[in-house]
């Protein structure tokens, strides 16, 4: 008796040797799964970024070389400016991840016109197309409700995130035949996004390992696809910060669908305030005095040379206490506020120049783009916001806009 309750002690511990065995094994494996993914994913890092790079770097050392030659400066031009877009896509695609994992992403919820959001995707996408030289791909977004069903209550930037991270993907893998998108309602009234495409497809056992971070298919040693891998994971963090929910149907060789679903609140009417107005080729600021408070040497050069066709008198400095200092001594119509500043920043630079002249604009310029970055600007006291590398179209236009010329 007493041996056999022996034996049934080392039975029993055997067997929670042999679980705590296969945890082990199988939390070694993920482990492993982890660390390879991490690997592979700083070596895609390493060459994406390089890549562009190398364009960027070749093509400016030949821009000297070339200076009376008018069609290879122009080409050279858009090739870097194009690869500048491409390492700016790499470097937003990075933050977003590490925003939606820490949590520090706002939902800012606003009226959003269906509509007016596929009329941008459309504009948007019509010159990807050209860019990825799949122009001969049919694309279509189109909603399938009512007018008075289009205006809702949801965060429009990220929406428009959502949708260009799922468009892009279906144009990054698909080569012949048609991509299309929108909304519907299904039967139970529900508001349904969408987007699909001819692709290649995505294999059965891949389809739920697309959404994890640094997952990208595997088309082939012919077949390399630019990216980050986080793409996709991206949408699934945004669309569970709405709210909601995102699948796939997919079938190899013929094409997937994306959906997504988000919690529907019809909104009254389209939030219409800080729109720009439209760009225009020529800008002239006559008798207007525009102060740069900018640190770094090339961008306030920058600023400086976009506004030197404009007749406006530029002041420049390069710290928080100077700024304040020549608004409160001399007569500025507009200032160009940078908000990371050696001595005091610049939301804390507005605040002291709002108290002694609140009627002055101020347009915060900053490197900080996370979504709730305009509303912290505006709370600052500055009438408006635009995010670096700055878009010298937007830029004059919102300038334009505040001097009333």
């Amino acid at each position: 008796m007493v041996v056999k309750n022996i034996n049934e002690e080392f039975e029993t511990i055997n067997e929670e040797l042999r679980q705590t065995n296969e945890r082990l094994y199988s939390a070694k494996e993920q482990a492993e799964e982890s660390d390879r993914l991490k690997t592979a994913f700083l070596q895609n890092m390493s060459h994406e970024i390089r890549t562009p790079m190398n364009a960027i770097m070749g093509f400016t050392s030949l821009l000297v070389k070339q200076y009376n030659n008018k069609p290879k400066l122009e080409k050279f031009s858009v090739i870097i400016n194009q690869r500048c877009n491409d390492l700016l896509d790499i470097i937003n695609d990075i933050l977003d991840i590490a925003k939606i994992e820490s949590g520090l992403i706002p939902v800012n919820l606003e009226a959003c016109d269906l509509n007016e959001v596929f009329a941008f995707l459309k504009t948007f996408f019509s010159e990807q197309q050209k860019r990825l030289g799949k122009e001969h791909i049919e694309f279509n977004l189109h909603a399938s409700c009512l007018p008075q069903d289009l205006v809702i209550t949801s965060d429009k930037v990220k929406l428009n995130q959502i949708f260009i991270n799922l468009i892009g993907n279906a144009f990054k893998f698909t080569e012949t035949g048609k991509i299309e998108g929108g909304c519907k309602f299904d039967s139970n009234n529900k508001l349904i996004f969408y987007v699909s495409d001819t692709g290649i497809g995505i294999p059965i056992d891949k389809q739920k390992k697309v959404f994890e971070r640094f997952s990208q298919l595997n088309l082939g040693e012919n077949k390399l696809v630019s990216g980050t891998g986080l793409g996709l994971s991206i949408v699934k963090g945004l669309v569970s910060l709405l709210g909601g929910e995102v699948w796939l149907e997919s079938e190899l060789n013929k094409g997937s669908t994306f959906y997504f679903s988000i919690p529907y609140q019809l909104s009254e009417s389209v939030n219409s305030q800080n729109v720009i107005p439209d760009e225009k080729n020529e800008y002239h600021f006559t008798n207007k005095t525009i102060l740069i408070v900018e640190d770094d040497l090339f961008n306030a050069e920058f600023l400086s040379e976009i506004l030197s066709e404009t007749d406006a008198h530029v002041l420049r400095v390069t710290n928080g206490r100077d700024a304040v200092q020549i608004s409160l001594n001399q007569e500025i119509d507009l200032i160009l506020m940078d908000i990371r500043l050696p001595d005091i920043n610049g939301y804390e630079t507005t605040q002291i120049i709002r108290r002694q002249n609140p009627k002055i604009k101020i347009i915060a310029q900053t490197a900080y783009a996370s979504n709730g970055e305009r509303q912290i600007a505006i709370n600052a006291g500055c009438n408006d916001y635009i995010s670096k590398p700055t878009d010298q179209g937007k830029l004059m236009s919102m300038i334009s806009k505040y001097l009333n010329v």
